[in-house]
Formats: C-alpha cells, structure tokens, sequence
C-alpha cells in the first residue's frame, strides 16, 4: 500500500509578501508626512502670528491709555517722564526708553492673585508660589510697563511664559512718501518733549503723529540685570516686528 503525504505550509510570509508589505507602509508614509509635516508647519506659522499680534496690541493699547498712578495733577502744564497729561504723551516718553534696553518697555504675563490688594497701577500682585497652576483665586495677565517699573520690575523673573522687550525706532517720512527707520531707537526727530512736538501747515497746528518700527526680542534670560549697558545689537534678531505709530 502506498503512502501519501500532503506538505502543510508553514505560518509567515513569503519574501516576495515582504517587501510588498514594506513598500506599502513606506507609500503610506510617505503621504502621511506629506499631509502631515506642511499641515503641522501651517499650525505653528498661525500660533506664532496670533501670538505676535496679540503681544502687538497689547502694546498698541497700553500706549492709549493712561492709569491711575500715571495721570499729571489737574494743574501741569506739561507731562513728565513719569506723569502723563494725554496717551499721546506717555507713547512719546516711553518710546524715548528704548535709547537703551535697560529702560525699554517689557511685556510680559503672570499670575495674579486675585485676593491681595489692589496696587496703584490697578493690578493684583503676582502669585509666586504656584504661579504655573491656575486657580479660582488666580487670573493670568499680561502687562507692558518700562524694564525699571518700580512695581513690576521684580515680577519679570516670575513671569508665566516669553518675556517680550521693545525697541521702539521711529519710522521717518521721506520726501517721495516712502519711510526709512531712524539710526537710533528711542529718538524722535525734531522735539525732546511732546508739547513741541507739533506739524505746522499754512500757520494752523494741526496735530502729530509719530510712526516707528516696534522690535519684539524675547528676553532669555528674563533677568533685567542682565541687560544692564547691554546694547540692541548685541540681542540679535527680534523675534518679530510691526509697523505702528500714535497720534495725538
């Protein structure tokens, strides 16, 4: 009697199977990173001007209004460095700051605790001890003050997040109506104060206006002393930069 016998196949795949295996997952990759990779470089591009335009208005806004602590006695003639008779006032004197990077103007976020008392800027002083932990008594704000803020200069190193400094350059009108930034930053050609700071036409004031280039650098460290006789030049390039300007 003849005995037959049956080869069962053994479990795997074949070579062949293999590499048509391999070559599908690398099609399939290969489309995935090419959705992907743009689609995720798309998302970045969006946060970071959503985060440029929001650091850029709140700047803008800070230069329209004036606190409490910051308004000039009812009886000044003229503002002050530090006392502000209008916003356009403050804008100019604060834009002088950035003659240096030690007196420029900060941006910056923390985390205030609501239950303190109220400062005279209007603000709550930070909540230090868990300043990364939100809480029902806690708000996360953002500010914009000058570097040597004697409220808030000591808040910078505690900050929630990036630490924005503001170079302010001002924008000068050329003849031909195009601009052209000025040599230094914190110089407004033509008057020292805001109250000479006038455009005169057929002998009618008829107000100013000041453009400049504001220059957003991130402060690494967030440590102002670090900044000290330090010269714009030596930060590098900005993180980003807007054209503005205030009026009065």
């Amino acid at each position: 009697m003849k005995n037959t016998y049956f080869r069962t196949r053994r479990g795997g795949f074949t070579l062949v199977e293999t590499l048509l295996a391999i070559g599908l997952v690398g099609v399939l990759l290969s489309l995935f990173l090419t959705v992907f990779v743009p689609a995720r470089g798309n998302v970045r591009q969006a946060l970071a001007r959503q985060e440029a335009e929001r650091i850029t208005n709140i700047l803008r806004t800070e230069l329209d209004t004036l606190k409490g602590n910051e308004r000039a006695e009812e009886s000044a003639v003229n503002s002050t460095p530090q006392k502000f008779i209008t916003p356009f006032d403050k804008a100019f004197y604060w834009m002088q700051r950035s003659a240096k990077p030690e007196t420029s103007i900060v941006i910056f976020s923390y985390r205030a605790d609501m239950t303190g008392d109220v400062r005279k800027d209007g603000t709550f002083p930070p909540l230090v001890a868990k300043k990364n932990v939100p809480t029902a008594n806690s708000q996360l704000v953002t500010i914009a003050c000058p570097m040597d803020d004697p409220i808030h200069s000591k808040e910078i190193k505690d900050a929630v997040g990036p630490v924005y400094l503001v170079c302010m350059t001002e924008l000068e009108q050329q003849g031909n109506g195009s601009f052209k930034a000025a040599e230094k930053p914190g110089v407004i050609r033509g008057a020292k104060t805001p109250e000479n700071f006038v455009i005169e036409e057929y002998n009618t004031i008829r107000g100013a206006i000041v453009f400049y280039r504001a220059d957003f650098y991130i402060m690494s460290p967030p440590n102002p002393a670090r900044y000290k006789n330090k010269p714009w030049k030596r930060l590098g390039r900005p993180a980003f930069s807007a054209n503005l300007s205030f009026r009065r």
